[in-house]
């Protein structure tokens, strides 16, 4: 009983340095930062719209209810950790192993192909104000910009592309300007100073197009991921410990079918045949190398039963 217990405390930590699935039952994704290389111009200043559109489409998925959706905070300190680029293009070997590290099937990742402005006037607001309050504020003024954002979403396990399409939005009176919101890094943006600013407006009602239009049913058009089956090791409440993990493929958000199987000794032939009953469902909510943790859905979970991939 104390090993069980010191087992838990391990994959208990395991789940906090991993990413958790949230409640939804779609496909495990991860919003990379998108790419704003082409851009001309630097008018919006220290602003990052590539993170600001990645940052408001995690909140727009999340609160979609379609897909488990990882933190963004922790994909950056993974990334950053084994130096792979967290923005621009992803080729098929890199979006494998990101995948593989971050427990993601799919990555949703794009380029910001335009962000311009035009019809612009007014003062600024550093001249009138002055002072702390000039420089968080910015720019006043009169403009209308456009946002154009290419978005590609990547199978993480073969490293195709399975969706493909770009949008774009335009918003006029754009009365603030940059001055606050600069040098931002994962989930920086996701914040109500800039949400409630009309720049913030623009990016997240783009970055709710994109959410609409992310379809996971054409996520399956996908090669169908390998069969894969192991063992539950250890029951707590309603979390079971299997002995199979991220060597082996698991992901977070995975389910697997727990199999119960009977040998019996055949009377006639002398030899041992074997049945099988399903007993319950589990959804994976953490990953380690060799062994992962996974939720009870429905059913019973029973130590030593076989577990097996839907």
């Amino acid at each position: 009983m104390r090993r069980f217990f010191r087992l838990a405390a391990v994959f208990a930590l395991v789940a906090l340095m991993t990413p958790a699935a949230f409640a939804a039952s779609g496909p495990a994704v991860a919003v990379l930062n998108f790419n704003t290389q082409g851009l001309t111009g630097d008018w919006w200043g220290n602003f990052e719209p590539g993170v600001a559109v990645s940052d408001l489409l995690t909140d727009q998925l999340v609160n979609g209810g379609k897909f488990n959706v990882l933190d963004r905070a922790h994909l950056g300190n993974v990334l950053q950790e084994h130096n792979l680029s967290t923005s621009g293009e992803v080729s098929p070997a890199s979006a494998i192993s990101t995948g593989q590290l971050i427990g993601a099937r799919y990555l949703i990742t794009g380029n910001v192909l335009q962000l311009d402005k035009t019809g612009q006037s007014g003062g600024t607001a550093g001249g009138i104000i002055g002072g702390f309050a000039g420089g968080v504020i910015g720019g006043v003024n009169n403009s209308r910009v456009t946002i154009k954002v290419a978005v590609h979403v990547i199978d993480a396990q073969t490293g195709q592309i399975v969706q493909a399409f770009d949008d774009e939005e335009t918003k006029s009176n754009l009365s603030i300007g940059f001055g606050g919101f600069g040098g931002g890094g994962f989930g920086s943006y996701s914040n109500s100073n800039f949400e409630n600013s009309t720049m913030g407006h623009l990016v997240n009602d783009e970055a709710a197009k994109i959410a609409a239009t992310l379809d996971p049913s054409k996520f399956a058009s996908g090669p169908a991921l390998p069969s894969l089956s192991g063992r539950i090791i250890e029951v707590d409440g309603s979390d079971a410990i299997l002995n199979i993990g991220q060597a082996r493929g698991i992901t977070v958000g995975q389910y697997f079918d727990v199999i119960n199987s009977h040998s019996v000794r055949d009377p006639d032939s002398g030899q041992m045949l074997t049945t099988s009953e399903p007993i319950g469902k589990i959804q994976i909510t953490s990953v380690s190398a060799q062994t992962s943790v996974g939720r009870r859905v429905s059913g019973t979970i029973a130590v030593k039963a076989k577990v097996q991939s839907e």
